[in-house]
């Protein structure tokens, strides 16, 4: 395993700094007690069966909080966790094993943790496990037979590459009809619901990210404690609809906007002229393409406006957009430039995410 350190360029390719990103894990949903407690305690409870404490000493542990990181102990106190019959644990284990930042995927073992923390009682994974087993086709499933649920789930057709439609040549621009069921957007949405924030933009003075009034909506990034096996499955159909692996992806966003809320002509792509870019670029190339998932529409306005081209689009749930930001030899595409358009009345959800030119080793 790899050392991160605390001001490591984060692993999942956001930009930010790990302390910033994936290290600033949010641990709300793992039972706490008063005060900041010691690693010395933590250690002391999980070893007296404490799950709580497994699973705080564990976030500890894959973030770096006041103490050394220790990827491959936080994913053994988790699973440890999971496997002593803690709801949470066995779907923080679930999410570790779609991923691949602390350790192998393997899909088989994420499936198998998702169906013990449905069985658990685990809303977000019963959720999660039902959108599942219905496939990229959302069959309805009422049930609460987990396990067949879990034997039913077909992850070659979630990992088929969807059907496309070409909106523009040059700069490339496809749509893709029904790209993920209405359940899975009500999912990512309630996975980001209480965890907004003030949308950030880059900052070329130092290269980090940073509040302007040339962004007004909100966002979500869907990190560990969040994102789900669902998400992953669904970067995967993303792969599949790109070409591109997932390793290649940053971490993934929502975005909220309110009336009047936008995002103004902005390039998705890095300026290869600002210093505070270099090492960013060199280590992880360009952003090569955004892809746009829309969970609702229940709004008006809200388009995403290609102002170079004249091009305006906005989806329906499950629609999806994907967008090239740079030419066929790999130049920033200026033509590219678009805004995201204020609703006019309602609140517009998206999925958001951004591919890397080279993928993360």
């Amino acid at each position: 395993m790899n050392y991160i350190g605390r001001n490591s360029p984060c692993p999942c390719g956001s930009g930010l700094k790990f302390r910033k990103c994936c290290g600033a894990l949010r641990t709300e949903n793992v039972p706490q007690s008063a005060g900041r407690e010691s690693i010395d305690v933590l250690e002391r409870a999980s070893q007296s069966g404490d799950m709580g404490a497994s699973l705080r000493l564990g976030l500890r542990y894959l973030s770096g909080h006041d103490t050394t990181l220790n990827p491959t102990r936080g994913v053994a106190l988790i699973e440890s966790a999971a496997r002593a019959g803690d709801a949470q644990g066995a779907f923080l284990a679930a999410t570790l094993a779609s991923a691949f930042f602390w350790r192998e995927r393997n899909w088989d073992t994420a499936f198998d943790y998702l169906s013990q923390a449905a069985q658990l009682g685990h809303e977000a994974a019963q959720d999660s496990l039902r959108i599942l087993a219905g496939g990229p086709g959302g069959r309805n499933i009422d049930d609460n037979d987990w396990a067949a649920m879990r034997e039913s789930i077909d992850l070659a057709a979630w990992l088929a590459p969807p059907a496309t439609k070409t909106l523009h040549e040059s700069p490339r621009i496809l749509a893709a009809e029904k790209f993920a069921p209405p359940a899975a957007c009500d999912w990512l949405i309630a996975q980001a619901r209480n965890r907004l924030s003030r949308a950030t933009i880059y900052d070329n003075a130092t290269g980090g990210t940073t509040e302007d009034t040339r962004r007004t909506n909100s966002q979500c990034d869907l990190g560990l404690e969040n994102s789900g096996v669902l998400t992953f499955v669904l970067r995967g159909r993303i792969a599949a609809l790109t070409g591109r692996h997932d390793r290649a992806m940053e971490i993934p966003k929502i975005l909220h906007y309110q009336p009047g809320e936008t995002f103004a002509p902005h390039f998705d792509f890095l300026d290869s002229e600002t210093p505070a870019f270099a090492t960013e670029l060199a280590e992880r190339g360009q952003r090569t393409h955004t892809f746009l998932l829309y969970l609702n529409d229940e709004f008006a306005g809200g388009e995403t406006s290609f102002l170079k081209i004249g091009l305006s689009h906005v989806g329906a749930k499950g629609d999806a957009l994907l967008f090239t930001n740079v030419t066929e030899s790999g130049q920033p595409d200026e033509n590219t430039m678009h805004a995201g358009m204020p609703p006019t009345s309602g609140e517009k959800w998206v999925f958001s995410q951004w591919i890397r030119e080279f993928p993360r080793i």
